[in-house]
């Protein structure tokens, strides 16, 4: 459950960072600090395993969707709505990580599947009813921020899906981990590099970052798995989906964010049923 906390507060930490630092910045300052200290870890733990060039080959393409095109996408579609949106909105990454498993590693299909999806892509339309009623399309603000979450979801989805292949060649989870990360976050600082983005960080921003990066992140993946192998996966992924619940108790008491409760309670409920549908079969 702490896992889940963490994670719901994502966004309502990030959301302040960036009016000041930009979001392909922070992504990179993020992932290069949970690359950096999950590999101190991994020293320390004295974990001497070697990865063959088709396993690396892999993970340079998990950390291009995972820890660049991912993060990259998610906070820049933050920097143009809200947090609340965005705390329910993550909730997509069942729903690809679902598709693609399908239709990559060639999972089988079951009713509950079909119904989970249905129900997690009503819960994502709920959230724009009014934009969809108006036809205002890419004209609204927070319309163009939620879909670039969306995408980041997407891109994750990709990451799960790689890593599961990656996995099953028997590389352990903090040698995947740490070199996501740390390529990942590599990548997003080459690209601040040459799009000539200012390095302008606020002493006071280096908590909140650290913070993020720790705790988030790393932290909240972290006691994910520990969860995994306590409970299993099922109940595991259910607890890490209420992230949405504690995302929106963060954005409203935090960052005082006003949003029409009732619209934003009915997209999370058609979420929670159809993440309980995906993973009901496997229960």
């Amino acid at each position: 459950m702490f896992s889940a906390v963490l994670y719901g507060s994502i966004s309502t930490v990030a959301k302040p960072a960036l009016t000041n630092i930009h979001p392909i910045l922070l992504s990179s300052v993020v992932y290069l600090i949970m690359g950096l200290s999950l590999l101190v870890v991994n020293v320390l733990s004295r974990n001497n395993y070697s990865i063959n060039a088709k396993s690396f080959g892999l993970i340079v393409l998990v950390a291009l969707f995972g820890g660049t095109l991912g993060p990259i996408s998610y906070f820049m579609g933050l920097s143009l709505t809200n947090a609340s949106f965005a705390s329910i909105l993550i909730n997509a990454e069942f729903m690809f990580t679902i598709i693609l498993a399908i239709f990559i590693l060639k999972e089988r299909v079951t009713s509950f599947t079909v119904g989970g999806i249905i129900c997690i892509i009503i819960g994502l339309l709920t959230l724009h009813l009014n934009e969809l009623q108006a036809f205002t399309g890419f004209q609204n603000q927070y319309l163009v921020g939620n879909i670039l979450i969306v995408f980041s979801t997407l891109f994750w989805a990709s990451d799960n899906t790689i890593s599961k292949l990656i996995l099953d060649k028997g590389t352990p989870i903090l040698n995947l981990l740490y070199l996501k990360s740390l390529i990942g976050g590599a990548i997003s600082l080459l690209i601040v590099i040459f799009l000539n983005i200012s390095f302008d960080i606020a002493i006071l921003d280096i908590p909140m970052l650290l913070f993020l990066s720790l705790g988030g992140f790393a932290g909240s993946l972290f006691l994910f798995m520990v969860g995994l192998r306590r409970v299993g996966a099922i109940r595991s992924v259910m607890i890490f989906a209420t992230s949405s619940f504690f995302g929106l108790i963060f954005a409203t008491t935090v960052l005082g964010e006003r949003n029409d409760m009732l619209k934003l309670g009915i997209s999370l409920g058609f979420m929670f049923v159809g993440i309980f549908l995906i993973t009901r079969e496997n229960a």
